[in-house]
């Protein structure tokens, strides 16, 4: 196995039940064409030779069943086929490549050419690593079959449930996927659930939160993103991209305040107005030690004394503010603590 199968594609969930519904409607119909097989291809002596046969039989049969390659290849039938010829030996026999070459033998006969021009490339031993994810997706598509035969009831969103539990699972096995095909299948599979109106409508009342699928193929999806960006300047990098943080948004307008904040003019000119108050200070003490002494410090008293009751009466009134605040503040900590009291219950 060179592992150039790594990334054929997968059947969808239509080509899956096509391609079941074919096979299932003939593998039960070989017996007929037992006696016609090739006995050089397999020898008598072999162990299980005859399920061999009958596997070889149902190869036939069900290829057989495509009018012409084309029809073939657009419902992906030599992918299923080849899928389950490797399901058979993974469960059935001791040895995966001892059983696969009589499969292969079979399909390059010479009584066999109309279906080794439609699947005599594919029909192979698959890379481990592809056959556990067809079998987590075609195991993932027999559930869901099921429950598009049996749509009424509480028994059916059970099904549903677990498919998205099933689903679920794929992606959590596949955290960094980087397989397009499998990508794409988890994808269409995805909209189809989510599109159906039972699994929307009835389902979701009896499991809410149960049913919703993960987004799938993030890592490739992150990539496509990270492509499509411009090209930031040279030294406009910002020191979170740089750091790989990603900044949510709250963090965003947090630093925009900061940024705003350090910018503004007012800060610049702050000292200003200082400087101006303590040379009115300076120059209000020089005043004040003469004021016994000049009318001009007579006059100065009047408008101190003046000003005096009018700060007293502001302060006063501060003073009722803050009591009318703390009033409210009580009233609103009660207020909030009834509603503590009653969220609680």
């Amino acid at each position: 196995m060179d592992g150039s199968d790594l990334h054929k594609r997968f059947d969808s969930f239509d080509e899956y039940s096509s391609n079941k519904d074919t096979y299932d409607s003939i593998k039960s119909k070989i017996g007929d064409y037992y006696d016609s097989f090739p006995s050089e291809v397999i020898p008598q002596n072999t162990s299980h030779r005859v399920f061999i046969v009958k596997d070889c039989l149902r190869l036939n049969k069900y290829l057989m069943e495509f009018g012409s390659k084309e029809e073939c290849q657009t419902k992906n039938c030599c992918a299923y086929i080849n899928y389950l010829l490797n399901y058979g030996i993974r469960n059935s026999y001791e040895s995966q490549k001892y059983i696969f070459q009589f499969y292969t033998r079979y399909m390059n006969h010479d009584s066999n050419k109309d279906i080794k021009k439609l699947c005599g490339s594919e029909i192979i031993d698959m890379h481990e690593e592809i056959y556990t994810k067809a079998k987590k997706l075609y195991d993932l598509y027999h559930l869901y079959k099921i429950f598009n035969t049996n749509t009424r009831g509480k028994q059916s969103c059970y099904l549903a449930k677990s498919c998205a539990s099933k689903y679920n699972n794929i992606i959590i096995d596949y955290p960094n996927l980087d397989d397009t095909e499998f990508c794409k299948a988890l994808n269409d599979f995805k909209t189809i659930f989510e599109k159906n109106p039972i699994i929307s409508s009835q389902c979701h009342k009896l499991y809410p939160g149960e049913l919703s699928l993960q987004d799938t193929c993030s890592h490739l999806q992150r990539q496509s993103r990270d492509t499509d960006l411009p090209p930031q300047p040279d030294g406009q990098v910002e020191k979170g991209v740089e750091s790989g943080e990603q900044l949510s948004p709250e963090t965003e307008q947090t630093k925009n305040v900061v940024e705003e904040q350090s910018s503004s003019p007012s800060s610049s000119g702050s000292t200003l107005p200082i400087a101006f108050f303590s040379s009115g200070v300076g120059a209000l003490l020089i005043l004040l030690s003469f004021y016994k002494f000049t009318p001009f410090g007579q006059l100065l008293r009047l408008k101190i004394q003046k000003f005096k009751g009018t700060s007293d009466h502001i302060d006063g009134e501060q003073y009722e503010m803050q009591q009318n605040y703390s009033e409210y503040d009580e009233r609103n900590a009660e207020y909030n603590g009834y509603n503590i009291s009653y969220n609680s219950l």
